[in-house]
């Protein structure tokens, strides 16, 4: 079962949620204080969110041990690039 379903829904979600307050508040011209804060929290949340998902999965997959071997970074070559020089 993949673990992300529920949060890369949410992320989806969330985003589409938060363009559509950035779309809103650049169409509309009869309240110029209500449309700014449309836009400046619909990018907000957009960083938020984004800056989030991306901590959340870097310390998952370091939690979780993915990507990692046993090597040591002196069996996979001077700059740990695998190739040996």
């Amino acid at each position: 079962m993949d673990r992300w379903k529920h949060r890369r829904r949410l992320v989806y979600v969330t985003v589409a949620f938060a363009v559509l307050m950035v779309i809103v508040g650049g169409l509309d011209w009869s309240d110029r204080v209500v449309s700014s804060q449309l836009v400046v929290g619909g990018v907000s949340l957009i960083t938020l969110v984004l800056s989030g998902y991306v901590f959340a999965a870097t310390y998952d997959d370091k939690w979780s041990g993915y990507g990692h071997s046993d090597k040591s970074p002196q069996d996979s070559g001077a700059y740990g690039d695998g190739v040996d020089c």
